[in-house]
């Protein structure tokens, strides 16, 4: 199988505050325009595509432990968010995911 071909998913680790859940992911070499984040209440779904660029004088001595091709990852999420306030950011490889939690105090159930 080709390397575009592939898909994996990164290595996530979940964090939070009082407000957020806050989603990290490991995307090295990822550029944020091949990038697509999309959230649900109880979801959040990334995918993407890591591009191989070879230097055409490289030859590879051993197979490499890199991730390439088609990024595809749907993450149950631990509890429920309000989709609006979702923000995301790439720095350094590490894609953060801030998603205000939904206020389960505020729902009244009549």
């Amino acid at each position: 199988m080709k390397e575009e071909e592939k898909t994996w998913c990164p290595a996530i680790e979940f964090n939070e505050t009082e407000k957020y859940l806050i989603l990290k992911a490991e995307i090295p070499g990822v550029e944020i325009k091949n990038l697509n984040i999309s959230a649900n209440p109880d979801s959040v779904s990334i995918s993407g595509i890591h591009l191989h660029h070879k230097i055409s004088a490289e030859e590879e001595l051993i197979p490499s432990q890199f991730h390439y091709g088609h990024l595809d990852c749907n993450v149950p999420l631990p509890q429920e968010i309000t989709v609006k306030g979702v923000r995301a950011e790439l720095i350094d490889g590490i894609l953060t995911i801030r998603m205000p939690k939904l206020n389960i105090a505020c729902v009244a159930k009549t």
